[in-house]
């Protein structure tokens, strides 16, 4: 639409639209502009305003439907056209018609009052005239020029039953993703049809490469966009419903569409975003040179395949009873003990397909009700070449590691980084849930360790990143969680937790926000160490996902051998954390945590002792606090409590009081000169044992170790272990926020733990109700066996360093002490319906705020299954970067968990 007047034209055009009532649908020339007059998309957005779809769709809805049948109309004779392959102008015409149809439905999504209309528009079976055949013979012609009905025409009218508009719409798009000289190559038409089910790219299922060009790329990405927006109906229904409503728009692609197409779909979306480099050619700052557009291609593949791959009808959703409303902050992880997947059908081999996309590793469903819920996860479920695994986890580990590569380079910004990284991670997650061959394959290679390192890299380099659209400094929690869920699914298999024991020897070339201080250690080390950090150093904002993390090392406690000192001491540092009076108190399930840290130090102790010295000898040093709990009463914590806050007071004042001394009032500084008061609090009840150990061994332990070295300083100090709970850990631990209380009984009128939205009163009632159930037996048992020997040999100087004792620990043996090993419990992860609305939600403010860097497909929209909260951002003078506020990893940071009566918030920034 090059010249002013036509796009004047069309301007009129979509006047007439709400200005006219019931425009004739004979009027060819009128509807014909729709598809004749724009020259590209940003015509179409431009010239059909929000304002202008509603008011159409809200006063002149007959004109509505009549362009939505034009538009269908034009896009099935184009399509099933012989000559489309040779007359140029039908591709710009196809094009126009789904974009001008791209603009309209999220439009008709919005409405919940036309919520009915759309139901009967589109899903509603339509019955057309059959028309009447004219008299054919001598005696019918007579009675027809006298006027009368010849006796064999006396017969009512009949119609036929043709299919739905919905179902007649999305067959056109699926055909359109695969019409040869417009999204395939034209050299693929047969005979018959234009479309031809093959599959885009080489990988799985297909070894022949198609050939294709960047029109081809283009017109794929027009078309899959279309498919999303008929898919995004999900956007416009509140949370708390979005799963028990069907979808019929997203159930018909995948619970009735034909196999060969789904094959086709699947594999050419799967191979097409595994396929992609987002380094080219490798040179450095190509990517300023050169524009890729195959980027915006593979992310619309990644969008299609996840939102495909998500559903399931209600009836079939696979996830445990619903949890109540109050529980989901609590425990947002929906874990269950021992939770065994079923044994998998075995089916037989699949007959041959009828088209090239022919799948040698998908088997034929042997009872069809297998596939009839969502043909796509069922056929994902059946893939089993290794070779297809193995192209499978190299193209999503390219894209994932991505990030990471571009943020540890020598030129900044040298390097492309990729903005379809977050829908990988989710692709690569489904893929993880749905087959267990990929699972299993994925777990006995080395690519799982380089796959967990890429987790712990977001997770750690985005736990206090604000989003370029967060406001304040939000941590971009989606990512995180995601991270955090990814890891625990992989810890629930045995053979995860045994590769972690391999030595880590890439851990220097990882960028710095990942990397640790002075590390000489194993996988397993750089986890536990890792999961500290996240929690030490988020104050408390990723207090919803420390059962997540916390299970991580659960899962693979038992396996672990040779934990250095620095990961030892930091298990000990998380297990004072827990245990802390103050987070205790907090909520009526902050004791899970510390079973849970316990069942992990008696997995180590019970199956892994004589391989963890270090680990042994942390809880030796720390043994009073394991006393201390044993005997932990309500009382007693909220003694410690006051005394502890009042310590704190008492230094303070003092502190204020010294000549030339400037009063400190940040978090720190409070925090520093309470930890420095705890030997004094503490000194009092150091035991004679404690006492007796040797301080040369206390004092050697920081020097042979040098993975201890900066990062392990404060944990390997004696006194860190007897400091007081609620001031012994680092300045960010779950308690901080208690220790500010100023009584008892402002503790116990509070909200104290992050997250928490009951206003929880311990009793100690409530305490005798988990108390007693602590499986901190074996732990007592040991050391009160081996307290007493080290203890000795401390004092008698026969132990005079840290590797004697390790070394004497080494050589122990516990045998008749400890009681029978109990059995492994691992808690795998498991889907609930608030995980399952957090995902979605997830993934569809994922593609809105995408959208917004190009057209903008549903902004503006009434969207309710999250919130959206727009702020300006200042103006920068760098003109250069305005469209950097389009990044499409923004949903991410606001997407929280919560109850399904309230909506995830999407912050979103706009420019002046």
């Amino acid at each position: 639409m090059g010249a002013t007047d036509s796009k004047l034209a069309f301007r009129k055009g979509v006047f007439r639209l709400f200005e006219e009532n019931n425009l004739p649908a004979e009027a060819d020339e009128y509807w014909s502009q729709f598809w004749n007059l724009p020259e590209s998309s940003d015509d179409v957005f431009s010239l059909i305003g929000a304002s202008d779809i509603r008011r159409v769709r809200d006063s002149s809805r007959h004109n509505m439907e009549t362009l939505i049948d034009k538009l269908l109309g034009k896009m099935e004779a184009l399509i099933h056209s012989k000559d489309f392959t040779t007359n140029h102008r039908s591709t710009i015409q196809l094009l126009n018609c789904m974009r001008v149809l791209t603009r309209l439905m999220p439009y008709v999504f919005e409405n919940t009052d036309s919520g009915e209309w759309e139901n009967e528009f589109f899903w509603t079976p339509r019955q057309i005239e059959i028309p009447t055949p004219a008299a054919n013979n001598m005696e019918g012609q007579v009675h027809t020029a006298f006027g009368e009905q010849p006796p064999d025409q006396k017969i009512q009218q009949q119609y036929k039953t043709v299919e739905p508009r919905g179902q007649k719409f999305l067959t056109l798009v699926l055909q359109a993703l695969f019409l040869a000289d417009f999204t395939i190559p034209g050299s693929l038409a047969t005979g018959t049809s234009h479309v031809n089910y093959v599959i885009w790219e080489t990988g799985v299922g297909s070894s022949t490469p198609l050939g294709s060009s960047k029109e081809h790329d283009v017109n794929r990405y027009e078309t899959l966009r279309l498919l999303i927006v008929l898919l995004s109906k999900s956007m416009y229904i509140a949370p708390s419903v979005v799963i028990s409503e069907q979808d019929n728009w997203i159930h018909f692609v995948v619970a009735k569409s034909e196999r060969k197409v789904v094959l086709a779909l699947l594999c050419s979306l799967l191979n097409t975003a595994a396929k992609y480099n987002p380094l080219g050619w490798g040179l450095p700052y190509n990517h300023v040179v050169f524009s890729d557009p195959r980027e915006v291609l593979v992310v619309m593949c990644l969008r299609a395949a996840l939102i495909l791959l998500d559903y399931q009808s209600p009836g079939h959703a696979e996830f445990g009873d619903a949890p109540k409303e109050n529980d989901l902050q609590k425990d947002t992880a929906r874990l269950s003990l021992d939770i065994q997947s079923a044994p998998e059908t075995k089916d037989k081999a699949a007959a041959e397909l009828e088209s090239p996309a022919t799948l040698t590793t998908i088997t034929q469903p042997a009872p069809q009700e297998h596939a009839a819920d969502n043909a796509f996860r069922y056929y994902l479920s059946k893939l089993h070449r290794p070779q297809d695994f193995q192209f499978l986890i190299d193209g999503m580990y390219r894209i994932l590691s991505n990030p990471m590569l571009a943020n540890n380079t020598y030129l900044p910004g040298s390097t492309k980084q990729v903005r379809c990284h977050v829908e990988t991670m989710m692709l690569c997650w489904k893929l993880l849930e749905i087959n267990q061959r990929f699972r299993q394959y994925l777990l006995e290679t080395d690519r799982v360790l380089d796959l967990m390192v890429v987790l712990i890299y977001y997770a750690v380099d985005n736990r206090n990143n604000p989003g370029k659209f967060g406001s304040g400094h939000k941590p971009q929690i989606g990512l995180v969680r995601m991270s955090a869920f990814v890891l625990q699914t992989l810890s629930s298999d045995r053979a995860f937790g045994v590769k972690l024991n391999k030595t880590f020897d890439g851990h220097s070339s990882l960028p710095n926000s990942v990397r640790l201080p002075a590390f000489h250690g194993s996988y397993a080390d750089f986890v536990i160490i890792s999961i500290y950090n996240l929690i030490a150093t988020t104050r408390g904002a990723l207090s919803t996902l420390y059962p997540a993390l916390i299970l991580i090392i659960a899962n693979v406690s038992p396996y672990l051998k040779n934990l250095s000192v620095t990961s030892s001491s930091k298990l000990v540092s998380l297990f004072n954390s827990f245990t802390a009076p103050g987070f205790l108190l907090a909520d009526d399930s902050n004791h899970r945590l510390v079973e849970y840290i316990l069942e992990s130090f008696n997995n180590i102790i019970q199956y892994q002792f004589t391989d963890n010295p270090n680990v042994i000898y942390a809880l030796i040093r720390a043994h009073s606090k394991f006393e201390k709990l044993r005997d932990f009463t309500l009382a007693g914590a909220l003694q410690d409590i006051t005394r502890i806050e009042l310590a704190k007071e008492e230094k303070r004042r003092k502190s204020q009081q010294l000549p030339g001394e400037t009063h400190e009032s940040t978090d720190t500084t409070r925090v520093a000169q309470a930890e420095s008061t705890a030997p004094s609090l503490e000194s009092s009840e150091q035991t004679a044992d404690q006492q007796a150990l040797s301080e040369k061994a206390r004092g050697k332990r920081k020097e042979e170790d040098p993975s201890a070295a900066s990062d392990a300083a404060p944990e390997t100090a004696v006194p860190a272990v007897n400091e007081p709970p609620a001031v012994a850990t680092v300045v960010s631990d779950p308690s901080e926020h208690l220790r500010r209380q100023s009584s008892a009984s402002s503790i116990m009128s509070q909200t104290l733990a992050p997250g928490n939205r009951s206003r929880f009163t311990p009793t100690q009632a409530w305490v005798d109700s988990w108390q007693p159930t602590l499986p901190i037996t074996p732990i007592l048992l040991m050391l009160d066996n081996l307290v007493p020997q080290v203890t000795e040999l401390c004092s008698s100087h026969s132990l005079t360093s840290d590797a004697q004792v390790l070394e004497y620990l080494r050589k122990v043996t516990l045998v008749g002490i400890l009681p029978h090993p109990q059995p492994i419990h691992i808690r795998r992860f498991q889907w609930g319906e608030a995980l399952v609305i957090w995902f979605r939600s997830m993934l569809w403010g994922q593609a809105y705020v995408f959208s917004l860097s190009g057209s903008g497909l549903w902004n503006g929209t009434n969207i309710k299954l999250f919130q959206i909260k727009h702020e300006v951002a200042p103006t920068k003078p760098d003109a250069t970067k305005r469209s950097e506020p389009a990044s499409p990893q923004l949903p991410l940071e606001q997407h929280q968990l919560i109850p399904t009566r309230t909506n995830p918030t999407i912050t979103t920034e706009t420019t002046d």
